[in-house]
């Protein structure tokens, strides 16, 4: 036990110090110079952008010529649209494990450079009033450290030049991981647990979400509903990855497995 919390005090230490100046974040081979998305080209190249071929409701990447995917089709959508940057594959899903669960807190500063790039592509004719990263419980931000969301809801602030608020919105109630569960089951999960914390500073603004990954958009759906409640103008939802749809037998599926939330 001892031994564990000595790893993880200089994993913490190397974190907000040493970080991965000259080496690739996904790989650690050694880079000529640091880059903005701090991945070597081979890294890079396994990433899978969403492109433009995507659903104009939630952003994920299509598979047909539809204009709005099988779930945005099925299910009333709070958000007036979402965009993500990345689709959530295995290279996302490496990343994203270690912003979350590997205490690299560094990494969201380079996942923030891929925000602003999309933002720039589908935001900037908006006039965005406050950008609110999805929270955690305290318990859960506790014995993370951090909330990756918000480290990389404060940079996307500073580049865009619009404010970042970590306390309009809380979560309240300690869920059930929404990895655990399926689509109906992920809605119900998620009914109740946030809370608009002043009503008085949503009233007739226009809010950005930002989070790392999109699976349903539950989440997403559920915190734009609170808002709206709370007389919000419009919300907008933007992350860093989002899942796919694949295709088993003639049927396009969600995939939903695999990510911890």
């Amino acid at each position: 036990m001892k031994r564990q919390k000595i790893k993880d005090f200089f994993d913490k230490v190397l974190s907000e110090i040493f970080v991965d100046k000259y080496s690739c974040i996904a790989c650690d081979d050694e880079l000529p110079e640091p880059t903005r998305y701090g991945l070597c080209e081979k890294c890079q190249s396994e990433l899978e952008f969403t492109g433009e071929s995507i659903c104009k409701k939630c952003g994920r990447l299509q598979h047909n010529e539809a204009d709005f995917c099988l779930t945005c089709q099925e299910h009333k959508r709070e958000f007036e649209f979402a965009r993500s940057c990345v689709v959530y594959n295995d290279k996302a899903k490496d990343l994203v494990r270690g912003l979350k669960f590997g205490r690299k807190k560094y990494f969201g500063k380079y996942f923030a450079a891929y925000l602003i790039d999309r933002y720039a592509k589908d935001f900037s004719a908006i006039a965005i009033d406050c950008i609110i990263p999805v929270p955690l419980t305290e318990k859960r931000r506790k014995a993370r450290g951090y909330n990756q969301a918000e480290v990389m809801a404060r940079v996307l602030s500073k580049a865009v030049e619009v404010p970042c608020d970590d306390t309009l919105v809380v979560k309240s109630v300690d869920n059930l991981e929404q990895a655990k569960l399926k689509g109906k089951e992920r809605e119900k999960n998620i009914l109740g647990v946030y809370e608009v914390a002043r009503r008085e500073d949503v009233k007739g603004k226009t809010i950005l979400i930002v989070d790392d990954v999109m699976t349903t958009g539950s989440t997403l759906n559920e915190i734009a509903r609170i808002l709206k409640k709370a007389k919000a103008k419009e919300v907008y939802g933007l992350t860093f990855a989002s899942t796919r749809y694949k295709l088993q037998g003639e049927t396009l599926v969600l995939e939903e497995e695999n990510y911890e939330d």
